[in-house]
């Protein structure tokens, strides 16, 4: 490998900690999301950033790259001159060297070992010193970790965790039914309507809430097809109802009672029952056991 191929390769061990950091933004900002569609356009706009900051390391790579070759071919017609090159580098390598602990190639001697393979000579590098300190990090993260969660339980584990968010779940949804009990009708009276100002409201919550995973026209995305005869939970009004109201969390459907009211888990669940044969074009196979009861 010849001195410009060598200085090539070793450019690119300053960006590692660049992209590190930009996974663990990313993690934590995955994490702000309230909604299904909240959290899509979250992730839309986190991979748009992790394109846009390779892009930006890929340029600023390609520039240094452009400047190894031009150094070295000023270089070699400095030596068929008889001039002795200069060799001042640059802030950004001398910031380099200095983060990765690097050794220049004319100083590799110093650092050359004695172990030979067949021509082969190894040199005594050290880790950079950013990659050993985050590797500290690391650990002392996982120390701590443990603590919290495994040792003086101060932090919930997610089983415990998810209890709690359920009982706040509960308790939201009592206080908004104490606040406008005239709002909330009797659930022992739902039955299955086509009533158009019922339909109209679920249609709306509908394409707010649920289209995320079933689709606007309902054929089902990541969440199952809900225009055809086939039901995993129950096909009839009230197991729907149901479904909404407690969501499924086994499958990634969270429990709707929360955010919608009474009123509004039935008109979505009258609007799902409307869609039955409406057979859009995409729809997902059928799932569950087949429901011909309404």
């Amino acid at each position: 490998m010849n001195k410009t191929n060598q200085n090539i390769r070793k450019k690119p061990a300053g960006w590692m900690m660049a992209l590190l950091l930009v996974l663990l933004s990313v993690s934590g900002a995955m994490a702000q999301g309230n909604s299904q569609t909240e959290t899509t356009l979250l992730i839309a706009v986190i991979v748009v950033g992790i394109v846009a900051v390779i892009v930006l390391l890929v340029s600023i790579y390609t520039l240094q790259v452009l400047n190894v070759i031009l150094r070295t071919e000023e270089e070699r017609k400095a030596k068929e001159a008889g001039v002795e090159p200069k060799s001042a580098k640059s802030w950004w390598q001398r910031f380099l060297k200095v983060v990765n602990r690097r050794v220049d190639i004319e100083e590799e001697d110093t650092i050359l070992l004695d172990h030979n393979y067949d021509g082969i000579r190894e040199l005594d590098n050290h880790l950079p010193p950013w990659w050993t300190y985050l590797f500290y990090l690391t650990i002392a993260f996982g120390v701590v970790y443990l603590i919290l969660y495994h040792v003086t339980g101060t932090l919930p584990l997610s089983e415990e965790e998810y209890k709690i968010e359920m009982a706040e779940a509960q308790a939201m949804a009592e206080a908004r039914q104490a606040e406008s009990p005239a709002e909330e009708f009797n659930e022992a009276d739902l039955k299955l309507t086509d009533d158009p100002a019922i339909l109209e409201s679920g249609a709306k919550i509908f394409a707010q809430q649920c289209a995320v995973c079933h689709k606007a026209d309902g054929g089902g995305s990541i969440g199952p097809n809900l225009t055809d005869d086939y039901w995993l939970h129950g096909g009839d009004i009230k197991s729907v109802y149901n479904t909404i109201k407690h969501g499924v969390p086994d499958k990634g459907m969270i429990a709707w009672e929360a955010m919608l009211s009474p009123t509004q888990i039935r008109d979505v669940a009258n609007y799902v029952k409307s869609l039955r044969g409406t057979n859009p074009p995409g729809a997902k196979a059928p799932q569950g056991e087949l429901y011909e009861g309404e």
